[in-house]
């Protein structure tokens, strides 16, 4: 009898460990360490010359060593895309080309930031150049790289007005040309699309916001982008709203930013 209250107490205490022992999984979980995501959009011809020259490692560089990282986290997996007017017409742009081979260059690489803790935790970095929407990868989005020619709110001043006392001056010749859209002189035929032209992107700021719209629900931890137009900041609201945190690094000083509440929640805004 003695032996059998035992051998009950025994399975007793042992119904009560492997109960107890199973709650430690979860335990462990919720405070074990684990990767993070993060997505970077970077808007190319928003950055400054002298950021361009340095290169895209190192603008992401400067972004990155800014994120705050919790301790938790043991690696981070950073997907960056940037975005430009890569294609006249079907035609890949000289910049789209140098753009190209400077990512085969510098990525992949690893980048070392701190924790909360002042740990160093690892970012693995891949770069690519958007050509199409990420969520439809397959159809290229071509000719975003546009000849333009004048745009027609160009005003010139008389000599008078610019404090030319030239006789010769040609701003009177430069009005009329704009004006009339060809050269007022007997015989000439000149226009000014011939000597005035400009260049422009197309669909590439429309494509952005699909693709920061699109990340943010993709499960990622982090969305970043790297432009200082404000053009974005409705997505950037539409993309807070929704509950993912989002950070902008502006690539130049502006004392002129537009700011409006994003209900609740603060969008974190950095320098580079």
């Amino acid at each position: 009898m003695g032996d059998i209250l035992f051998i009950s107490f025994v399975k007793n205490v042992w119904k009560q460990f492997v109960q107890k022992s199973k709650l430690v999984p979860k335990q462990k979980l919720a405070s074990e360490k684990r990767d993070w995501i993060f997505s970077v959009l970077i808007d190319y011809d928003n950055l400054h010359n002298l950021q361009k020259t340095s290169g895209i490692l190192d603008v992401i560089t400067k972004a990155l060593v800014q994120i705050p990282i919790q301790d938790s986290i043991s690696r981070v997996k950073c997907e960056v895309r940037i975005y430009g007017g890569w294609y006249e017409e079907s035609n890949i742009t000289r910049l789209a080309q140098d753009v190209v081979v400077e990512i085969q260059n510098d990525f992949p690489n690893i980048i070392r930031i701190s924790n909360s803790q002042k740990n160093l935790v690892p970012v693995s970095v891949n770069a690519e150049i958007a050509v199409s929407m990420l969520q439809e990868p397959g159809h290229h989005l071509f000719n975003t790289y546009r000849k333009k020619g004048r745009p027609g709110n160009i005003r010139v001043k008389s000599p008078i007005e610019a404090n030319c006392l030239d006789t010769d001056c040609i701003l009177p010749m430069m009005k009329k040309l704009l004006k009339k859209g060809k050269c007022s002189k007997i015989g000439c035929s000149i226009s000014d699309n011939n000597l005035i032209y400009r260049h422009e992107q197309k669909l590439i700021d429309t494509m952005l916001t699909c693709d920061l719209i699109y990340v943010a629900q993709s499960g990622v931890d982090k969305v970043i982008l790297i432009s200082g137009d404000d053009d974005f900041l409705p997505p950037l609201r539409t993309v807070l709203l929704q509950g993912q945190a989002v950070i902008r690094f502006h690539p130049k000083p502006h004392g002129n930013r537009a700011k409006f509440p994003i209900g609740g929640v603060k969008l974190l805004e950095m320098e580079l």
